[in-house]
């Protein structure tokens, strides 16, 4: 390696955005007891912070977070866009194609639900 060069790793870049639709962001805090993962689907509280969707709360779903956080952390979410459903990081017992409709009241649209997977891989 050149002098002065280190090597820093690898980064492989994801695609999750499917078109040129507006993305607007926001911010909030992650609510007790909960871990939120990089591209989640999330649901806001009635104390305003945000959670990790369940197949239970998929009808009240509000963003997806950009990053993952943990409890108490400030986490950026996507309010709007276009993005692939094959992406997501979802629940247990859910398929993107669950989250279509709920999301296109949001104006976040997904493509291509049919390929897309729980985070588990089931």
């Amino acid at each position: 390696m050149a002098a002065g060069k280190e090597l820093l790793g690898s980064y492989t870049p994801k695609m999750i955005h499917a078109g040129d639709y507006p993305v607007v962001t926001d911010s909030g805090t992650v609510a007790d007891g909960n871990t939120i993962l990089e591209l989640m689907p999330v649901t806001l509280g009635t104390d305003g912070k945000l959670s990790a969707v369940t197949a239970d709360t998929v009808a009240n779903v509000y963003g997806i977070a950009a990053e993952a956080a943990e409890e108490g952390a400030e986490v950026v979410i996507y309010l709007t866009g276009q993005f692939f459903g094959d992406s997501l990081e979802l629940p247990t017992g859910t398929t993107a194609a669950d989250f279509k409709a709920p999301f296109r009241k949001l104006g976040i649209f997904l493509v291509d639900t049919d390929n897309a997977t729980t985070a588990a891989g089931e």
